[in-house]
């Protein structure tokens, strides 16, 4: 193989610059003047790789050269460093690569080291290369052999001494394989038989008197694969045989070998030397068939099996061994053979296998747990070596048995992975418990904020300045109580105004909005399936998750792409093991063309805060909200991406059924109240009563304040009267609900409100009490006023009553 790199730039000194510092570092080379001479260089050759400036090729050049490169053998694959100077621009560099193959590219001005490396590289490369020719050659001679084996092999077939045949099962009159057919045997069958022309004959035509024998014995190898060895009389012919035989895989063949000679003279020997004496012969038999018996269990065993003499010779081999030793090494060692030798042109495997051997011959007996790599796949074996001494106590070998426990250690990598997602849900649904109460505090906090600013920009409308201040005030409360909605769709306690929706309506809806959302150097493509039933979601949520989705896909694609919205219908069987429970779901994808994410951005997309964009441009509650609202609707979120292939997101939303409910728009004017009212508020956070009182005193009412829920019971005890009752739910002492239960028994049908920082109520607890969630305007708190006053003044009857 050439050890030199041939060396094209005509142009100024570089050529003799680069062979001066390659010289320098022992690389030889050679500098060529022309393409011509380049192609001179690699046919004889010369050269085992090539140093190419870039302003030397010319497109007629790259046709030459990259002829050149196609007509090379399989195993080829000329190494080329290529020299630019940055002008052509990466991506020309890169469709010059691209046509050459395998090309290094390195920028000038050169460093002498990144010149020296990839000269060295490109050598080791070649030399690889022409490794993997001589290994190719010797895979054709090793073929050549095996055919010739074969070759062979059938002369011993035909020539050898002992009868064999192979017998095919069939369905016969006694029922399902009760009959044989003989489709091979050998010249020594007639012989050692006394039948002739076997091939073609039926058992059951041949030996019709003891067909049943001999069927029950083959068969018998036949269905459990364990070979045997037998005696038996061939009553036809009156001749004594000794038998040996085996199933031929697969077992679908029906097929099973059998090996026989001809023991009638020595049976006979044996039978007179029996009556001599009996008792003798009974021992024998007994030895001779425990010892059988003990080779057949070796042999049948799926435990790998080996017995090695100090030499490394195999002394014993079993079957499971030999299946094992070709699936690693592709080869079927015999007795005799020394297991290094089998393999002495696999240095790591030698060395391996020496070394874990010579413990055992040393007097050790260990156990190992092992990877061992077959040619087509992987699998761990527990490995248990001992050492092997004789009469004497002097140690003559060593032994291995082996079990395949790849199963039970996969069993438990299983086990250990539930195990992690286990603990990774408890982490976080405790953090949602935790991100509920944080959410609830923050609500109570927004609430006089976003009143006060509420009240305040009403007042001063008519001031441009401080109309805009208030305005970007307002703005601010309006993202944090935004914020506080992700917070509480993460911890699953966001309170979700369900309702009957067409998910199709609503998305195609959002397309402009989407658009002006992210930009016009993303496409935006929206792809809706026909007759989709509806969903059973909040709406509001839906376009938040959805714009969500957008966003992220928009800032996984800074240099521009595409956005494409796909909604169709899915359905999760009973047997699909699904964690959604069976039924039909509408599936919302949203797919980009961006960067995409790794498995470890992957495995944490979701996690509450967590973000890879830069500071103050993500809160990293996004994604956390949209799975919130999915589980929260009986749905999931299901996120798939790869580096540089883009992300898909799938929303799945169980389907509805029955009409689809009509949506509401968002009113803030101030509705007239219906009266002037005496109203309680109640709430232990002062702020919170505070603003909301001054609310209800500018809407014109009456109010009178308690700060728990035993003081309200002891004003309403006291004889004063009152139209509403106003109570926040989550309070110390007692909740808002048993406070309206109580205050009811004191003053029956009393209208009643509830404030609730997050809508966690207890199943069935406050059912059917109108509640209001914090934080609100005042426009919220007029109209759920309004609305229980005017019911309060209607004759009694079922209110009609709903949450805000």
């Amino acid at each position: 193989m050439p050890q030199q790199l041939a060396i094209l730039a005509p142009s100024g000194r570089d050529a003799t610059v680069i062979r001066s510092i390659l010289k320098g570092a022992t690389v030889a080379t050679c500098v060529e003047p022309d393409i011509g001479s380049l192609i001179e260089a690699l046919d004889e050759p010369r050269a085992g790789g090539l140093i190419l400036a870039e302003e030397a090729l010319g497109e007629d050049g790259l046709i030459i050269l990259q002829r050149w490169l196609d007509g090379q053998p399989p195993w080829s694959d000329l190494p080329i460093v290529l020299l630019t100077r940055g002008r052509a621009g990466p991506d020309a560099n890169i469709a010059i690569a691209g046509r050459l193959g395998n090309v290094t590219i390195l920028e000038r001005p050169l460093h002498p080291v990144t010149l020296v490396s990839a000269a060295r590289a490109a050598l080791r490369a070649r030399a690889r290369q022409h490794e993997a020719e001589q290994y190719v050659a010797e895979l054709e001679l090793s073929e050549q052999r095996v055919r010739e084996s074969e070759a062979k092999y059938r002369d011993l077939f035909n020539t050898m001494d002992e009868g064999f045949c192979i017998i095919e099962f069939l369905d016969g009159p006694a029922g399902p394989l009760s009959d044989y057919v003989h489709i091979e045997a050998n010249d020594a069958y007639a012989r050692h038989s006394g039948i002739t022309d076997v091939v073609g004959q039926r058992l059951r035509e041949m030996v019709p008197d003891e067909a049943d024998s001999w069927a029950e014995r083959y068969r018998a190898v036949l269905e459990t694969g364990e070979p045997i060895r037998f005696e038996q009389e061939l009553v036809a012919t009156g001749r004594h045989l000794e038998l040996a035989a085996f199933r031929l895989e697969p077992p679908e063949r029906r097929q099973v070998a059998v090996l026989f000679q001809d023991i009638t003279a020595r049976r006979q020997a044996e039978i007179a030397l029996q009556q001599l004496n009996v008792t003798l012969e009974q021992r024998i038999s007994d030895a001779l068939a425990e010892r059988k018996l003990l080779a057949e269990l070796v042999e049948g065993t799926d435990a790998v099996v080996q017995v090695v003499d100090p030499s490394f010779r195999i002394l014993a081999i079993n079957r499971a061994a030999l299946d094992e030793y070709e699936r690693i090494h592709g080869i079927r060692p015999k007795v005799g053979d020394s297991k290094l030798d089998l393999i002495k042109d696999k240095p790591e495997a030698y060395e391996q296998m020496r070394r874990i051997w010579q413990r055992a011959l040393n007097g050790e007996a260990f156990t190992e747990v092992a990877e061992v790599d077959g040619q087509r796949s992987s699998r761990f074996f527990e490995m248990k070596f001992s050492p092997l001494y004789g009469p004497g106590g002097e140690l003559i070998g060593a032994y291995q048995f082996a079990n395949d426990v790849t199963d039970r250690l996969r069993g438990q990598q299983q086990l250990a992975e539930a195990t992690a997602r286990m603990h990774e849900m408890a982490k976080l649904e405790t953090l949602g418990q935790l991100t509920g109460g944080v959410a609830h505090d923050f609500n109570n906090l927004l609430t006089p904020i976003v009143g006060a600013l509420d009240m305040l920009r009403r007042q001063h409308e008519s001031d441009e300045r401080s109309s805009r201040l208030i305005s970007g005030a307002m703005q601010a409360a309006e993202r944090a109580a935004t914020l506080v909605q992700r917070l509480l769709s993460f911890a699953r306690r966001q309170h979700l105004e369900a309702r009957t929706v067409d998910v199709k309506l609503l998305v195609e809806g959002m397309h402009d909005l989407m658009q002006r959302t992210i930009g016009p150097h993303i496409a935006v493509r929206v792809e809706t399936a026909a007759n989709l039933p509806a969903a059973r979601v909040d709406p509001g949520q839906l376009e938040l998750a959805l714009l969500n989705l957008a966003v992220n896909a928009r800032d996984a694609m800074p240099g521009g792409g595409q956005l494409r919205l796909t909604l169709d219908q899915a359905e999760v069987r009973p047997l699909d093991n699904d964690s959604l429970d069976p039924g039909i779901y509408i599936r919302l994808s949203v797919s980009d063309t961006g960067v995409g994410m790794d498995e470890a951005t992957l495995h944490r997309a979701i996690e509450p805060f967590f973000t890879t964009k830069g500071q103050g441009e993500g809160t990293g509650l996004g994604l956390s909200m949209v799975h919130g609202l999915a589980a929260q609707s009986g749905g999931a979120l299901r996120i798939s991406s790869k580096v540089g292939k883009g992300t898909i997101a799938e929303l799945w939303l169980p389907a509805a059924t029955g009409e689809v409910d009509a949506t509401e728009g968002t009113d803030e004017r101030l509705p007239d109240q219906p009266r002037r009212a005496s109203i309680l508020i109640v709430d232990d956070e002062g702020l919170v009563r505070a603003a909301t009182a001054e609310m209800l005193r500018e809407m014109g009412h009456s109010v009178k304040e308690a700060a728990t829920g035993s003081a309200a019971l002891e004003m309403l005890s006291s004889g004063e009267e009152f139209d509403l009752l106003i109570s926040d739910y989550l309070m110390p002492g007692m909740r808002g609900s048993q406070l309206v239960e109580d205050a009811r028994t004191i003053r029956p049908g009393l209208p009643a409100l509830l404030l609730t920082g997050y809508a966690n109520l207890a199943k069935g607890e406050g059912s059917g009490l109108p509640r209001l969630s914090k934080p609100f305007r005042e426009a919220d708190l007029a109209r759920a006023v309004a609305e229980l006053l005017i019911e309060s003044s209607r004759p009694r009857g079922k209110p009609r009553l709903r949450s805000v």
